[in-house]
């Protein structure tokens, strides 16, 4: 007798083969962070209460991602947010790139910095003596960089950015620290400390982290609609199995009408996957009046909806341009589309025939009384 397999084994194929519906550019990331997690997990106790959230996680990811394959945009562009760093785990992996400092070229380099790094812990406690606190995360990360970013994003603003608003007073944590405390004594060099690491931790929970200039150049080409349809065009979905009695398991079967469920459960309960608003993410088939109308948020999949679902992704990615010959300095790019006013062609004059001339008069302007 062959036995069925393990439910966290059945999710982990479903969402494998769901990821091979993605465009080909979003299947690799996709497909490896999947891996990864159930790698990660697979000798935890099913008994467990975390592996047990964890399991119904996987269910809803693998709504999510069949409800994104199938035309609910917003999920797809949630799903672009994630592969292209500007959320998730990505995002993590470089803004860890972006506040680290580099490594110092030489030992002279070296010297120096580890001679500022200990000037910049030294403080005067309250006695007047000089002491040296300990190390500690903030130390670690290049502040000055931190700051002209986070100053390039606030000037930029994207409007269709995932994380918060950089404000003006926000780009400089240390001017946001009080000089007294709520005595009217100066603050203390410990408690400033932490003010400060903070400061910089909100601040860094607004940045959107750069990218490589070849992806940065890819995302262009996919906004403007330069790039090779392989990477966004959608692979039609395979036909499902056939059973063994002959008939597709095509999910349209007549089901049995489950009376308990109705008699035991309320009804809004039991029908709220054949909703117009559900409808997208559980695919189930309606009849009577629910098939009035059609599921809310679905879209067919055209080349022009791919560039714009691009666009947005590359209006909220940077990429660092270092200048040359400027001893090591660099600029920020921000993804720009530019819309220009479509230009009216010959055949178009015909509607303004015999419309008056317009021209700019000028007057004395009526105040109030």
């Amino acid at each position: 007798m062959r036995l069925s397999p393990l439910p966290t084994l059945h999710i982990y194929r479903h969402l494998l083969r769901e990821v091979s519906y993605l465009p080909p550019i979003c299947r690799p990331y996709v497909a490896k962070q999947i891996r990864s997690r159930f790698q990660k997990h697979k000798y935890d106790d099913a008994h467990n209460p975390e592996t047990k959230h964890r399991v119904r996680r996987a269910r809803h990811d693998l709504r999510f991602i069949w409800a994104a394959n199938n035309g609910l945009l917003n999920n797809m562009h949630r799903i672009l947010l994630h592969v292209f760093g500007r959320t998730g785990k990505r995002r993590s992996e470089l803004i860890h790139g972006l506040v680290r400092k580099e490594p110092p070229s030489d030992s002279d380099e070296l010297e120096r910095a580890l001679n500022n790094e200990r000037e910049a812990r030294t403080y005067e406690a309250r006695d007047g003596t000089l002491k040296e606190r300990e190390p500690d995360w903030l130390d670690k990360w290049d502040t000055q960089k931190i700051q002209a970013f986070a100053s390039s994003q606030g000037r930029k603003n994207p409007p269709l950015s995932p994380r918060p608003q950089i404000k003006s007073k926000q780009v400089d944590p240390a001017s946001r620290l009080p000089e007294e405390n709520i005595w009217g004594r100066p603050l203390a060099a410990t408690l400033a400390r932490s003010k400060l690491r903070k400061e910089y931790k909100a601040l860094v929970n607004r940045i959107l982290p750069p990218v490589a200039r070849t992806e940065w150049d890819m995302l262009r080409a996919l906004a403007t609609g330069q790039a090779d349809k392989g990477l966004w065009e959608m692979p039609p979905r395979r036909p499902r199995a056939i059973l063994p009695d002959g008939e597709h398991d095509d999910g349209k079967k007549t089901k049995d009408w489950d009376w308990q469920a109705y008699a035991t459960t309320p009804v809004r309960s039991i029908e709220r996957g054949r909703s117009r608003s559900q409808r997208a993410r559980t695919g189930e088939e309606v009849d009577g009046f629910y098939e009035q109308g059609s599921p809310r948020g679905v879209h067919r999949y055209t080349p022009r909806l791919w560039r714009r679902l691009f666009a947005k992704i590359w209006e909220t990615t940077p990429t660092i341009e270092e200048k040359p010959g400027k001893g090591g300095k660099s600029d920020i790019v921000w993804g720009q589309m530019t819309k220009d006013v479509p230009v009216a062609v010959a055949a178009h004059a015909v509607f303004f025939e015999g419309a008056p001339e317009v021209s700019k008069t000028s007057g004395k302007k009526r105040g109030r009384k």
